[in-house]
């Protein structure tokens, strides 16, 4: 059957569009949901998909919300796809003759929906009090797709979920989970134009109250001696907090005031763009890809957090541990609300959310070969960040 591609957005197909609606159709299989007309299939796998038999059928589609027609025609043997990927109040009318044959309005309420969470540890866990919620005040059920990394924390910390590698048969929905920038076909607004913990409001549909994550609940404590767990590093190394000697000297700091500093990196070491990032002197090497359920219980029982904008940082988030997040290359609006949110707003900063330009694609865009590349870290002084540890930690004691 012809697929028939149309934009609620009025969005043209590029070769990037293209790409992303083919590796998405072969995900989603084919149409799932029978509609008690034989030949009519409709479902909202990864957007609104409508399979319509031959003959004299025409197609309303309109969003229920605004009352904005996406698409209204003659259709006979074609299945019609949105090339949306998020949630739209989809309102779908069949007409056979006249008359109107089959209405729905997009509802998940008591539905089975997949949830495909990508590799971004950071988006994903920003986005997962969205699906919680929905499971608990819509009756979701739930399915979704994780990397294997991921699956242990879904079993210990969402255990009603399933997780399956693929859309199941009686999928109502489909959603491509994170942060999406210069696609609009997965995102209706640019995620770097708003803070990441509201993006699930957008990509979902929710609109209501999202309880915050709290994981680690029940992980036993290891240690007696007071410690803090430190990440350095990040997916971009305009992320990390480049300052000569700055993390070698926290460390220290956090030593003589009696604490262990434990490094909890995926990597000791990276280097990109010429720089290298090390675990700092005087850290404890707890680097590797562990899982994360045992970061977890590394996170729930540390005095304090210090890192980056990384996933770490929303992973320790979620623990409710205090978390000292350095960053000049994202602005404070961007990551979760910490009062140990560390930025230099001095300097030049905050290239990640200008969207007229691609800040992860590597190097300093906006000073980059000059004195003043990556001043927007450079120039964060230790006594900053132990400041920020400081106010933490006199907010965790009250």
């Amino acid at each position: 059957m012809k697929k028939i591609f149309f934009s609620a957005d009025g969005n043209d197909m590029t070769q990037l569009h293209s790409g992303f609606c083919i590796r998405l159709e072969e995900l989603a299989g084919e149409v799932k949901g029978e509609t008690g007309i034989e030949g009519l299939r409709i479902d909202f796998n990864f957007g609104l998909r409508l399979s319509v038999p031959e003959g004299d059928y025409h197609v309303r589609i309109s969003d229920g919300e605004h009352r904005q027609v996406f698409f209204d025609g003659d259709v006979s043997g074609q299945e019609l796809v949105s090339m949306e990927k998020y949630a739209i109040l989809w309102q779908v009318e069949v007409y056979a003759g006249g008359d109107c044959i089959f209405a729905h309005r997009f509802d998940m309420t008591g539905q089975r929906v997949y949830f495909h969470l990508g590799t971004a540890l950071g988006d994903m866990l920003a986005l997962l009090p969205y699906i919680r919620t929905m499971e608990q005040q819509l009756g979701l059920q739930v399915v979704v797709g994780a990397e294997e990394n991921f699956q242990p924390l879904i079993a210990s910390e969402f255990p009603s979920w399933e997780v399956a590698d693929r859309v199941p048969e009686d999928t109502y929905a489909s959603f491509v989970c994170g942060a999406f920038q210069g696609a609009p076909i997965l995102s209706p607004i640019d995620t770097r134009l708003m803070p990441m913990e509201e993006a699930g409001r957008w990509l979902f549909g929710w609109r209501g109250k999202v309880e915050p994550l709290a994981f680690g609940k029940t992980a036993p404590r290891t240690m007696k001696e007071p410690y803090v767990c430190i990440a350095v590093q990040a997916s971009g190394i305009q992320k990390c907090w480049l300052r000569p000697g700055g993390w070698d000297e926290i460390v220290q700091r956090l030593r003589e005031a009696g604490y262990r500093v434990l490094c909890i990196d995926g990597e000791r070491e990276r280097e990109k763009d010429g720089i290298r990032v090390t675990m700092p002197q005087g850290a404890e090497d707890f680097t590797g890809y562990r899982p994360l359920t045992e970061r977890i219980g590394l996170l729930v029982h540390a005095d304090a957090f210090f890192g980056v904008g990384s996933g770490l940082s929303w992973l320790a988030h979620a623990c409710g541990t205090p978390v000292v997040l350095i960053s000049g290359f994202s602005l404070p609006m961007t990551e979760f609300s910490t009062p140990g949110r560390v930025i230099n707003p001095h300097v030049c900063g905050g290239c990640f959310n200008d969207a007229g330009i691609r800040a992860k694609n590597g190097g300093c865009p906006r000073h980059g070969g000059t004195a003043r590349a990556y001043e927007c870290s450079r120039k964060i002084a230790p006594e900053a960040v132990w400041d920020a540890f400081l106010r933490v930690r006199r907010q965790n004691r009250s």
